[in-house]
């Protein structure tokens, strides 16, 4: 019977162990991507110039501006209304492969680009 739970542990361990991540990404539990902005005075102060995802992979996008606005996804006709100091997000499934611009309609900043392939 000990041999048996030592060989629990040892699966155990060893599935653990091979979880898909490599360290360069926090864990994700819900099964899709969230990648995080702030635009200050319609300049992106935080987040990436550009973000890669898979085809297929779900991905947020959750911007906090100091102005209302409206968050848009071009290629995915995605969008969110944004308060100041509020973050709004835009999530999906990212099943178009292309480059895709994210910006903010009223005042026209670049939030990222979107790349989608593989």
């Amino acid at each position: 019977m000990r041999r048996i739970g030592g060989i629990a542990v040892a699966v155990l361990l060893a599935v653990t162990g091979c979880s898909g991540s490599t360290g360069s990404e926090p864990a994700n539990t819900t099964g899709t991507r969230t990648v995080k902005f702030s635009i200050t005075e319609g300049k992106r102060t935080a987040g990436p110039e550009e973000v890669a995802v898979r085809t297929g992979e779900n991905v947020a996008l959750e911007v906090t501006s100091d102005r209302a606005d409206e968050l848009h996804v071009h290629g995915y006709d995605k969008a969110a209304q944004l308060s100041p100091g509020v973050p709004g997000t835009v999530a999906f499934t990212a099943n178009i492969d292309g480059i895709f611009e994210v910006e903010l309609h009223k005042s026209g900043a670049a939030v990222t680009r979107l790349r989608v392939g593989g």
